[in-house]
């Protein structure tokens, strides 16, 4: 079966497809009321260098720790803070808490600003959640360079620019849960009105060879002539006869036997003569030897 015949089929049983349908419809309506929309919330935090950078360094004063942090890059740092945040204990941790666990954090590659995006299942804890990642974050950056004694002049520090207090409502989820639920229903309506169809010919097949002629009836003679015209015969070919070599002179045996009969009814005693029937001038000519052995 090809889509033109499964139109056809659903419009040939359309006061059952058509109610399936609908039926459909109000149960993707009664789904899309009762999903819940999501709530995404973005923050964006940017890293500041060190106020020592760019500063020529004095002679006279102490020496003090180094930053390796300024020496690897932006990037490095910020990669390592935001897997640190990201990794599966704070994530279970947070969901604890109330808190999402559906964060995503983004270094973007040309300038050191951190990209969050979190998904919640209201504004607050949308809301909240980006604000906790970006306190995470300054935390764990902080960590990293004072483990080395970094002094306040030689730290890397952060700048937030938006803490994702203005989240939006996000409708991909419900989207995705109408798309499921209509090619549910119009897979059911399919299902259905094909098995319905099914039913109806057969119980239709079932009612004509009910009401029809029972199968030991004997069937009528057209019925029988187009049963033998539908039969195969198998025809075998015959050798040649051989023509008889004893009819050769069939003409010539059979006159001289008429002849000799005349002749001993002539000889009979009591026997009257008759007079002989006008000759036949038809002459019979035998065929010769060597054409019939040819």
């Amino acid at each position: 079966m090809d889509l033109w015949d499964l139109t056809r089929l659903l419009l040939r049983r359309w006061y059952f497809a058509v109610p399936m349908l609908l039926a459909s419809v109000a149960v993707v309506a009664g789904a899309a009321q009762t999903v819940a929309p999501d709530y995404k919330a973005m923050g964006y935090m940017q890293l500041i260098p060190a106020p020592s950078i760019g500063k020529a360094p004095n002679p006279n004063a102490k020496p003090r720790p180094a930053n390796p942090w300024n020496d690897l890059g932006y990037a490095a740092l910020g990669n390592a803070a935001a897997l640190t945040v990201t990794n599966t204990t704070t994530l279970e941790k947070l969901a604890a808490e109330g808190y999402s666990d559906s964060i995503t954090v983004v270094l973007n590659e040309r300038t050191p600003l951190f990209e969050i995006e979190v998904v919640g299942d209201s504004r607050e804890q949308a809301s909240g959640t980006v604000q906790k990642i970006i306190k995470l974050l300054q935390d764990d950056i902080e960590a990293k360079q004072k483990q080395y004694g970094t002094l306040a002049e030689d730290t890397i520090s952060t700048l937030v620019i938006n803490d994702g207090s203005a989240p939006e409502q996000d409708s991909g989820t419900r989207k995705r849960v109408l798309i499921v639920a209509a090619g549910l229903g119009v897979l059911l309506t399919t299902a259905s009105t094909i098995a319905l169809d099914y039913w109806l010919r057969r119980r239709a097949s079932r009612r004509d060879g009910s009401s029809g002629t029972p199968a030991d009836a004997e069937p009528t003679p057209s019925e029988q002539a187009s049963s033998s015209s539908e039969r195969t015969q198998v025809i075998r070919p015959q050798p040649p006869a051989k023509p008889a070599r004893n009819n050769v002179y069939s003409g010539e045996r059979r006159a001289e036997d008429q002849r000799n009969g005349e002749a001993r009814k002539r000889s009979a005693p009591g026997h009257q003569a008759v007079p002989d029937a006008p000759v036949d001038s038809t002459v019979v000519l035998p065929v010769s030897h060597q054409s019939h052995r040819s």
